[in-house]
C-alpha cells in the first residue's frame, strides 16, 4: 500500500476511534510535502478535551494506528494533538 492508501486507513481508522473519552472534534492526515516516507496527523481534540495531556495523547493514538493499520509502520507517523484551551472551538 503506497502513501496515499495508508493516509486514507488512517483517516478512516481514526474517524471511529475514541481515544479515551469520545472522538475528536476534527482530524486531518496528509503525507508530508517535504518527506517521502512521512504522514501527519493533525487532530483537534475540541474543548471537552482541554485537560487531556496531548502528548501522551499523540503516542496513545501512533500506537492505536500502528495497530489497526499494519501499513502505517512503514511509514513515520507525526502526529499532533490540540486541546482548546479557551473552551471554545
Amino acid at each position: 500500500m503506497g502513501i496515499n492508501e495508508t493516509a486514507r486507513a488512517i483517516e478512516s481508522f481514526l474517524e471511529t476511534y475514541d481515544g479515551g473519552g469520545g472522538k475528536p472534534v476534527a482530524v486531518q492526515v496528509r503525507p508530508s510535502g517535504d518527506d517521502v516516507d512521512v504522514i501527519k496527523i493533525w487532530i483537534d481534540l475540541g474543548p471537552a478535551k482541554k485537560g487531556v495531556d496531548p502528548d501522551a495523547y499523540e503516542r496513545a493514538t501512533a500506537a492505536a494506528i500502528k495497530e489497526a493499520v499494519p501499513e502505517a509502520v512503514e511509514f513515520r507517523l507525526q502526529v499532533r494533538a490540540e486541546a482548546d484551551p479557551s473552551g471554545s472551538t
